[in-house]
């Protein structure tokens, strides 16, 4: 732990060609910050209030990019960070570091080094066009200071003047706000590792007070610990807890991770929510000199946001970036790969990730950690493949259904022409059965050009085949592109790149996509924004 200094439209959905309904287009997608759109009350975890905490974070954003004009430099400019920073007067990192915020919240998109507006933004965020409402989201902008009399407004109390907090004062309410925090954390954390078997006393760095080894004395009954913290955080952490018994089996020690020597090696060296506390360089030195003080087959277990992971909620890991750089010295969220790279450094292969069924991730190295975090390596092999979205999903969440055929026989002016599609191909009840045989479905999200997302398909079967999965097999979507025209003699030149379509096999792929948590509604005029689903079934998991 290391003490700091004192509704968005996004164009989404699937595309049918000339399909369902004889347009040609696809789905539009409403889609909130992570968590909002799930109001309900018999919620029972954390992540919806902590996503509504953070609901500021995600209108600062849009506010400081409008302020910037980002919008109207990108609509005008070639989209190189350059050239953008240079027209907005802005330091090239920590624009870079909005712009990623910006992407995730989908009012941007990123391209072989090139920024551009994606299509929301185009219509609404740039001045003089006609549908301009960058004036009126300043509004709310400068209506934000009204909010914080809320309180006020409607307490029956008379308006006290609060008095300005200590150093310390504000240090013991971080210490307890974190460890509330890692406590909710610490559950799934533990869970996650408790197979495993660990001879000595484990490392928790910047442990603060102390409630992430309590957590793995519940899992390993015989464990104990080091909670290594500066020495302000150490004393707020026995204020916190004052009582002997909630140390024991644990020693809090007092120093700067960056200097001190230890006389010791551990089993397990506890990072969590730390390196990002520093700059790259730094950060690296840390993970470097942990690394150094594991035992033998030691694991490091680091836990933190990080910028390039999709987990349930992507906007997190870009958005606490932001935070860093605003309440810290030189803190960055360090993207994963580049972990990654530093562990392959210290020559550390054994690795690891998982996202959490929070907003955060989880990273474990070295020892024989591959055998105990359960890994989704679909989901990330689709991330790598280039995908927009990737979720995991029961075939018994797949729906099947006559009409969606009858759909494509009468409103479909291809009909009859793809051998890929009805009449031709697989009917609803033999998908039914091909599902049926399934026990693990992905459905991803993405983009056209068809041709681009069916290889994109191909690419992630074959690679799914090679790595042990033989019976992996994609559906993709819309008419088969391989070629232009199906031959007249109705035999398929490529059957070996030819794939069915989720809706010409008779997938109902609105109800599908809605079982998967995502909401679709179909393309109502030209030029929007257009999306493709495809399906990968990947059989035992």
């Amino acid at each position: 732990m290391v003490n700091p200094r004192s509704d968005i439209f996004v164009g989404s959905g699937f595309f049918f060609r000339v399909g369902f309904f004889g347009i040609t287009g696809g789905v539009t997608e409403m889609k909130k910050p992570s968590g909002y759109e799930n109001a309900d009350p018999a919620h029972d975890g954390f992540q919806y209030l902590e996503d509504l905490s953070t609901a500021y974070w995600y209108s600062q954003v849009l506010f400081t990019a409008l302020k910037l004009n980002i919008f109207k430099y990108l609509d005008q400019g070639d989209g190189s960070i350059q050239t953008l920073a240079n027209a907005a007067s802005c330091k090239e990192d920590p624009l870079l570091r909005l712009l990623r915020a910006l992407e995730r919240m989908a009012l941007v998109s990123y391209e072989k080094t090139i920024w551009q507006n994606s299509q929301v933004s185009s219509l609404f965020l740039i001045p003089d066009k006609s549908g301009y409402m960058g004036d009126f989201f300043l509004y709310r902008y400068y209506m934000q200071p009204n909010w914080s009399q809320l309180t006020q407004i409607v307490t029956n109390a008379e308006k006290k003047e609060e008095a300005e907090l200590s150093y310390l004062q504000k240090n013991f309410l971080y210490v307890k706000a974190m460890d509330t925090l890692v406590r909710q954390k610490a559950c799934e954390i533990t869970g996650l590792v408790a197979p495993m078997t660990l001879n000595g006393p484990l490392l928790d760095v910047g442990g603060g007070a102390g409630s992430m080894i309590r957590a793995f004395q519940k899992v390993w009954q015989k464990t104990t610990g080091l909670v290594f913290d500066i020495p302000e955080v150490i004393a707020a952490a026995r204020t916190l807890y004052p009582d002997a018994g909630d140390w024991k089996g644990i020693t809090p020690v007092e120093g700067d991770f960056r200097t001190h020597d230890f006389e010791q090696w551990f089993p397990m060296i506890i990072l969590s929510n730390f390196l990002h506390a520093y700059g790259p360089i730094e950060a690296k030195e840390l993970l470097l000199k942990a690394v150094g003080l594991l035992k033998k087959n030691g694991v490091l277990l680091i836990h933190d946001y990080f910028p390039d992971r999709k987990g349930v909620s992507p906007q997190k890991g870009a958005l606490y970036d932001l935070s860093m750089m605003l309440n810290t010295f030189n803190g960055v969220c360090h993207e994963t790969q580049v972990i990654l790279e530093w562990l392959k450094e210290a020559g550390v292969d054994a690795v690891s990730i998982k996202d959490l069924g929070t907003d955060s991730s989880l990273i474990l190295a070295g020892g024989d950690s591959r055998l105990h975090v359960p890994k989704n390596p679909w989901i990330d092999l689709a991330y790598k493949q280039g995908f927009d979205k990737v979720v995991l999903i029961s075939p018994q969440d797949i729906v099947t259904a006559p009409w969606v055929n009858a759909k494509c026989r009468y409103g479909c002016k291809r009909f009859g022409k793809n051998l890929q599609c009805p009449p031709h191909g697989m009917s609803y009840k033999e998908t039914r059965s091909l599902l049926d045989s399934y026990t693990t479905a992905i459905l991803v999200q993405g983009q056209p050009p068809g041709i681009k997302f069916h290889n994109k398909l191909l690419s992630l079967e074959k690679q799914a085949f090679l790595d042990g999965c033989h019976t992996a097999f994609a559906l993709s979507a819309g008419p088969c592109p391989v070629c232009p025209d199906c031959p007249e003699n109705g035999k398929c030149r490529h059957h070996h790149l030819a794939r069915p379509s989720m809706e010409g096999s008779g997938i109902d792929v609105y109800t599908t996509v809605k079982n998967a948590g995502w909401a679709l509604s179909p393309v109502k005029e030209k030029n929007q924004y257009v999306k493709y689903i495809g399906l990968l079934l990947v059989g035992e998991y």
